[in-house]
């Protein structure tokens, strides 16, 4: 091979800084050809740093998708984070490019993992599927698939309308990269009752297939007290109460923001503490949700409201 031409440019990495990169690419002497195009070599520990056409290493790459999408950061506060601890200056669109980029990264890396998933669940003896979808007017349905002992989100798409043969595919497509479940987990819409039914038939399998306790309670609970909600809405509405507790909300939450992560690592705790056993002697009691932490990430608000409902003594 022989040097096909120079290039210099600049580069970015949270391991190295703002460097100057100066690559030699090498192109076959007999000029064949791969995929249509000279067969040329570049440099591995260039392409191992940084991206094809980017400037901007992997591993920046890496820090901007977890503090978008693990911490919840916004855009400014990761580009001034990256300005005062690393000195590497980027801007607000940049931040949102790669965090587009690192979806794209871990989609890929998720369904080349897919094998090792799906024999780490297999040694579990077996998982149970959680479904949930959830959208709002005009802007489709997310639908999600979660790996309930394992807590691992095997799936989240977004579908154009929840109904069943829009969400049997995305369930087809999960059991044949992670193998059937052992039990389904749904809420109570007929779109997802009767896509998690329709799967079952289609594998050939018995496989259970229940209803979230909680999406029960909650619909049982709107039944019971809808009369007296709406006496109290309609009480509020008559003393003009609602703009103090609007901002009596925003009061607590306020104060709320600086305690936050302690009080979420004090629920977890609370969580994985051992239940004392409320049971007569001889005598069973079922819980209404024996898969409440395995669901949490889907139905966060009413987990943990029921939770402290329904073991006061906790």
């Amino acid at each position: 091979m022989h040097v096909q031409k120079t290039l210099q440019r600049q580069a970015v990495t949270l391991a190295h800084g703002l460097f100057r990169v100066r690559e030699v690419v090498y192109v076959c002497d007999g000029r064949c050809k791969r995929e249509g195009s000279l067969a040329t070599r570049r440099a591995s520990a260039l392409t191992e740093l940084i991206p094809p056409k980017s400037t901007v290493g992997y591993d920046v790459m890496v820090y901007v998708g977890i503090e978008r999408f693990v911490c919840h950061r916004q855009r400014e506060e990761i580009r001034a984070t990256l300005e005062k601890e690393h000195g590497i200056h980027l801007s607000s669109g940049e931040i949102g490019e790669l965090g587009k980029r690192f979806v794209i990264y871990l989609e890929a890396l998720h369904r080349d993992s897919a094998p090792a998933l799906r024999a780490a669940l297999a040694a579990d003896g077996g998982w149970p599927l959680h479904l949930d979808a959830t959208g709002e007017d005009g802007r489709g349905t997310l639908l999600v698939a979660f790996a309930g002992w394992r807590r691992w989100v095997l799936g989240a798409w977004k579908i154009p309308t929840e109904r069943a043969e829009a969400i049997l595919p995305r369930l087809e497509e999960v059991a044949a990269q992670f193998g059937p479940p052992s039990a389904i987990m749904r809420d109570l819409g007929r779109a997802v009752t009767e896509a998690a039914s329709d799967l079952a038939k289609t594998l050939g399998l018995s496989i259970p297939v229940l209803a979230c306790h909680l999406h029960f309670l909650r619909d049982v609970g709107t039944d019971l007290l809808r009369d007296g909600h709406d006496k109290l809405r309609n009480l509020f509405r008559q003393m003009d109460v609602r703009k103090d507790l609007r901002w009596f909300a925003r009061e607590q939450g306020r104060r709320l923001g600086t305690t936050i992560d302690q009080a979420r690592d004090d629920f977890r705790i609370w969580q994985s503490e051992p239940l004392a056993d409320p049971r007569p002697a001889g005598r069973w009691i079922t819980r209404p949700m024996v898969t409440t932490r395995a669901f949490r990430l889907t139905c966060p608000i009413w987990i943990s409201t029921s939770a402290a409902s329904m073991w006061p003594g906790r």
